[in-house]
């Protein structure tokens, strides 16, 4: 495809407003819409209410009806749980798209996911859900091409490509040309230190961090320079904030296992070589969500969207306990899943319990932005920085990472064709104010992440190489993490415990990643299924 071609293409994809054309309001079509659905449900729940046995002993003859409030990843794979056990369901979801974080969107003529775009192999969660959705044949492999590390201070850029042995960043062997050539000489001394020092036994079972372990095990500028990069670029937070278990599990009985930490990272890695720790769908992550959708919709269940459940309340005496408000409209279920963030969870749920049992939200600042660039740059075509690059914090950019979508992505390479790259850069880190990132200024950012991908892919790129751009932003879409994340899960547990039907999924009570936000769903769903 001849750049005159690409340029054609993103000028079509821009250029479709008919000026001739009255301009229809979305807005209120889309909330008329969603009443449409609503008044169907609610005359179809009022219908289930009413219904009774023969016998008439006031037990409902009807299917039970279900409310799940959102449409993420977490709530649909709730919905179909709900509905494979017999379920009404009705989904409510307040934006104009169903799957949360996993959204895709089209630049410059190419379908891009503007959210996740991989899952992780290990444990095979993922890989078996998708084979139940029929689209186990379109797992995409990545296309092998290692991650870089981007370091420097002032104006300078240093880049070296990560320790093929590590995980999160800690080397599974700390004695390579690699590993010295970020750390230095007299911290890869240091960091074998952790082949020899005895493991302590208190560390079989005490709270630990990241930072504490690599730091204790490694020392300091393995966490800095090696770790830290890793754990911002992935979890938008301080190694010191996430939990051992949470970020790499099975790593601590590892340990205790071969008395190193650099050994059981390499005893953890044998079963994952580089290039195989993650996976995607060919045509991007969205697929999911689609065949999700698809599969909902096949089914029966109810999928609103543009409808925000705005009050949640329980009458344990009712012939359906639960009544959800929304549009104005009251929908009466059996059972409600709550698949949303934490804050507006718990707007519902606080309401529900005692005072004293109130929760708070995550009060840290956790807005993250992903700048997406479709470009016209041959001299890419070699992918200089490999896959993607994650970046010190001491480094002078202000994204903390890099994905050269197209060097990673074989499937989306065939589609953009030579000389058309994907490139996403990420900004924001939890519990941190960025003003580029808070500002809401779509323009300067994707400003700054040509300036940043220019200097972390060595390549100097212009405006006019863009062929198109996007943003897309989250906010309070990243778990809290820690002891604080876990002592409100337990809170919440407690709370829950007194409301049959209740339950509460998604990433703020399962972590971070499909993997364990599928697990943590279907096994809510299950746990309390009547």
């Amino acid at each position: 495809m001849s750049k005159e071609q690409r340029n054609l293409r993103a000028g079509d994809s821009s250029e479709t407003t008919d000026a001739a054309k009255p301009r229809r309001d979305i807005a209120n079509e889309a909330a008329a819409h969603a009443l449409r659905l609503l008044e169907k449900v609610r005359h179809a729940s009022e219908a289930r209410l009413a219904k009774t046995d023969t016998d008439g002993d006031g037990q409902q003859n009807a299917a039970p009806h279900a409310v799940v409030i959102g449409g993420g990843i977490a709530g649909l794979v709730a919905a179909r749980e709900l509905r494979q056990t017999g379920h009404e369901v009705t989904v409510l979801e307040a934006t104009g798209n169903f799957g949360g974080c996993v959204r895709s969107t089209e630049v410059a003529g190419l379908r891009i996911d503007a959210g996740a775009e991989s899952f992780a192999v290990r444990g095979g969660v993922v890989a078996s859900y998708l084979d139940e959705l029929d689209l186990g044949e379109q797992i995409a492999a990545t296309s092998g091409q290692p991650a870089w590390l981007i370091q420097g201070e002032d104006q300078e850029i240093l880049a070296h490509p990560m320790p093929a042995t590590a995980m999160l960043g800690i080397p599974g062997n700390v004695r390579t040309d690699e590993v010295r050539a970020i750390i230095g000489r007299p911290a890869t001394v240091r960091a074998a230190a952790d082949l020899i020092t005895p493991m302590s036994k208190k560390w079989a079972t005490e709270k630990l961090s990241i930072a504490e372990v690599v730091r204790a095990r490694m020392g300091q500028a393995v966490l800095d320079q090696l770790v830290a990069p890793v754990v911002n670029g992935v979890y938008s937070t301080d190694p010191a904030k996430i939990s051992i278990d949470a970020a790499a599990p099975g790593l601590r009985q590892a340990m205790q296992e071969t008395g190193s930490l650099a050994r059981a990272v390499s005893k953890l890695q044998a079963s994952a070589p580089a290039g195989s720790r993650v996976a995607g769908i060919n045509g991007g992550m969205y697929t999911m969500v689609q065949a999700l959708v698809a599969q909902l919709e096949e089914a029966g269940v109810a999928l609103v969207r543009n409808c925000a459940a705005t009050a949640l309340s329980h009458d344990p005496q009712a012939a359906a306990p639960y009544a959800v408000r929304t549009l104005g409209q009251e929908l009466h279920a059996d059972r409600v899943v709550l698949a949303v963030p934490a804050q507006p969870a718990l707007e519902l749920l606080n309401p529900l319990f005692a005072a004293e049992q109130q929760l708070d939200s995550d009060g840290d600042a956790n807005a993250i932005a992903l700048a997406i660039l479709v470009i016209d740059k041959p001299e890419l075509d070699d992918a200089p920085r490999g896959s993607g690059v994650l970046v010190s914090k001491q480094a002078p950019l202000a994204a903390k990472a890099l994905t050269h979508s197209t060097a990673k992505w074989p499937w989306l390479a065939d589609e953009s064709g030579p000389g058309t790259h994907v490139i996403r850069l990420s900004f924001g880190r939890i519990g941190e104010h960025e003003n580029l990132v808070e500002s809401g200024d779509d323009s300067a950012l994707i400003d700054q992440a040509i300036k940043d991908a220019s200097k972390i892919l060595g390549v100097q790129l212009h405006r006019d190489d863009v062929l198109g751009s996007t943003v897309s932003r989250f906010s309070d879409m990243v778990p809290l993490q820690g002891e604080a994340a876990t002592a409100r899960r337990t809170a919440l547990q407690h709370n829950l415990s007194d409301f049959e039907g209740l339950d509460v999924v998604g990433a703020w009570i399962a972590g971070t990643g499909l993997a364990r936000v599928i697990a943590q769903a279907r096994s809510a769903v299950a746990i309390s299924a009547r």
